[in-house]
């Protein structure tokens, strides 16, 4: 299922009309018996652009392409005979010379070209194990770290939007992105500014701006705790609501243990509000994943006051305090929390 959605997505993609060429400078290495490169424009090995003669395992790709041609995929006649996507090369079609070894599956170019390359091979490998999540978890690093470039264009439009938060939208869409007015992303624009006007309208007090909302819950022990004991204390806080039953919750917390590890003696508490119902699956994820901050509960699932207060309609979810108790940002997750913090700490 996960395979036909996603190249059903990716053939789906929007071009923008233009002009404008890109000049494309591709050099490669193939296996000794290769005869011809085909070149593709989409994953699944249509759109046929190109091909190009192999000699002495090499070849070399140098033309001026369309300008909406964003990426491109490489196969020798080899592979192609093999049926062997996984070792289909995939690049951006910029115009910064690239090297490609299709013997090993690996590509020296741009930023982007790298990405795009090791995000396809990511999306292969997940779905071979129908692992659709990991599949989106690539993607949206690709495009989170890669905004300087036309990849977001590849992948923005399918969907992933949907899955992004404000903060990470805020990001993607920044001022003087080069995809800032492609038609393509004007969907994942709308849906941005849908949240923003929620955010302002709807969360209360998950507003960025407003002071913490101060609540009391029962730590581990039994004993009730209010927020105020650490908020608004002169230190950042991250208030994490998840749950040990919640999947992406628990992915999540290898990140949010290494941004605590990080940045803990230079300023940052972690108070985690669980939306469990079992105190003792509660207690043994606690201590199954590491989490040596402090966990507060009523075990009263999605009827947590800490749920009811703050709004949250969907876990994992967080709101980042400064020292004065004030909140900065919300639902900051995987890169998003470590580039925050980074900036705060001065890293």
């Amino acid at each position: 299922m996960y395979r036909q959605t996603i190249f059903t997505m990716l053939l789906s993609l929007v071009s923008m009309e233009s002009q404008a060429q890109t000049k494309v400078n591709i050099h490669g290495t193939s296996e000794p018996d290769a005869k011809r490169i085909a070149i593709y424009k989409n994953m699944d090995g249509s759109g046929g652009i190109d091909s190009v003669s192999v000699k002495d395992g090499k070849w070399e790709y140098v033309k001026e392409l369309p300008a909406d041609v964003y990426t491109l995929f490489f196969a020798s006649d080899v592979m192609e005979m093999q049926d062997k996507k996984e070792d289909v090369i995939a690049v951006m079609a910029d115009s910064i010379p690239t090297e490609i070894d299709l013997t090993t599956g690996t590509v020296k170019g741009s930023k982007a070209s790298e990405a795009m390359n090791a995000t396809w091979k990511g999306i292969i490998a997940s779905m071979k194990n129908n692992n659709g999540l990991a599949a989106a978890q690539q993607m949206r690093k690709a495009v989170l770290d890669n905004t300087d470039s036309m990849l977001p264009v590849v992948f923005v439009p399918m969907g992933l939007y949907k899955g992004l938060t404000y903060s990470e939208l805020k990001k993607i869409f920044r001022l003087g992105v080069p995809y800032e007015n492609h038609p393509a992303m004007q969907e994942a624009k709308a849906h941005m500014s849908q949240m923003s006007s929620q955010t302002v309208r709807a969360i209360g007090n998950r507003a960025i701006g407003n002071k913490f909302t101060n609540i009391a819950m029962n730590d581990t022990t039994g004993q009730e705790r209010r927020l105020s004991e650490w908020c608004g204390k002169g230190r950042y806080v991250l208030i994490d609501f998840w749950a040990s039953w919640c999947g992406p919750c628990r992915a999540e917390m290898p990140n949010v243990t290494a941004c605590y590890e990080k940045y803990h003696a230079k300023g940052l508490d972690i108070v985690a509000i669980s939306f469990d119902t079992n105190k003792e699956a509660w207690l043994r994820a606690i201590n199954t994943m590491n989490m040596p901050w402090v966990h507060l509960s009523d075990l009263a699932g999605w009827e947590s006051l800490g749920a009811k207060t703050y709004d949250i309609k969907g876990i994992p979810a967080n709101i980042l305090l400064d020292g004065e108790g004030n909140i900065i940002d919300i639902d900051l997750r995987d890169y998003m929390l470590e580039e925050k913090l980074a900036e705060i700490f001065g890293e």
